[in-house]
């Protein structure tokens, strides 16, 4: 490829990226945003990379980038018309900037494929933060799981699986059925206070505000919250905080605990939207 990959690297999984689609015959290009002080400097380099760029791929989240109006303004102006943009969790206003200008992008965490593939990755993540940070075992726990997609699930599943007494909050009836089904004692978020009695762990996975004062507050004071939501999460963190429990926001979990595995996900993901891209070119 004659045209550059252009890479912004905010965690290891884009270090491994680099790497594998360097092998892969990719001309890549590397932008290391990980140091704040320097973040600025190298999105001003962005800025003359993107005429060369062929590929243009942003963190997951593309929130990691810490000077979103400034990156959003560098798209506008500099992104020439058919590099194909890809990254996680784009924003609104990044997607109708994208969609605006003709530019076809792809958000990871759409990817049906992506997502299943990372659940494991992120179930295992997710999991050692609850060793880590909590002061009880997972064994004979009770654990609250709120929602029931590919992540809630892989990891209600590990959890029962350490012989965590797991119990799935979801708002679907159809999400409750499968949790049912998989052997979880499953119910609302209405009866979300009476299930946080005694619970030792919350982990939410919704990416909305689901997990609020009223069931914060039946939970014992050294219970611990995960959320792994994308955007603000679902945990009302104030109330939280308030209460004296802690609760962490943690995003980017594969590629914290997993990032070579992770990376190899990308890659394929990566690889199937440039083909598709290619084909609809051709045809």
């Amino acid at each position: 490829m004659n045209k550059q990959t252009i890479l912004l690297i905010s965690d290891m999984r884009q270090v491994y990226l680099a790497e594998i689609l360097t092998k892969k015959g990719h001309n890549v290009r590397c932008l290391d945003i990980r140091n704040s002080g320097t973040a600025l400097e190298q999105l001003e380099k962005l800025k003359g990379f993107l005429v060369e760029a062929e590929i243009l791929i942003l963190p997951i989240p593309v929130s990691k980038v810490p000077e979103q109006k400034l990156l959003n303004d560098i798209l506008n102006k500099e992104l020439v018309r058919g590099t194909l943009v890809m990254g996680g969790c784009f924003s609104k206003e990044q997607k109708e900037l994208f969609e605006g200008r003709d530019i076809h992008y792809l958000d990871f965490m759409e990817d049906s494929i992506v997502t299943e593939e990372n659940a494991v990755a992120t179930a295992e993540g997710t999991i050692a933060e609850l060793v880590n940070k909590s002061p009880y075992n997972i064994d004979e726990a009770k654990i609250i799981v709120t929602g029931y997609g590919c992540c809630g699930k892989a990891i209600a599943v590990r959890l029962k699986a350490l012989g965590a007494r797991v119990t799935v909050l979801a708002r679907r009836r159809e999400a409750r059925k499968a949790a049912k089904q998989d052997g979880f004692y499953a119910a609302d978020f209405a009866f979300g206070p009476e299930e946080a009695m005694g619970a030792a762990m919350l982990v939410n996975t919704v990416p909305a505000p689901v997990v609020t004062e009223k069931i914060i507050r039946e939970l014992p004071r050294d219970a611990y919250m995960i959320d792994i939501a994308s955007g603000a999460g679902g945990i009302d963190f104030a109330c939280a905080k308030e209460c004296g429990i802690r609760a962490d926001h943690v995003l980017g979990i594969p590629g914290k605990y997993a990032p070579k595995e992770s990376a190899y996900i990308l890659e394929r993901s990566v690889e199937r939207f440039v083909e598709n891209e290619r084909r609809k070119g051709e045809a």
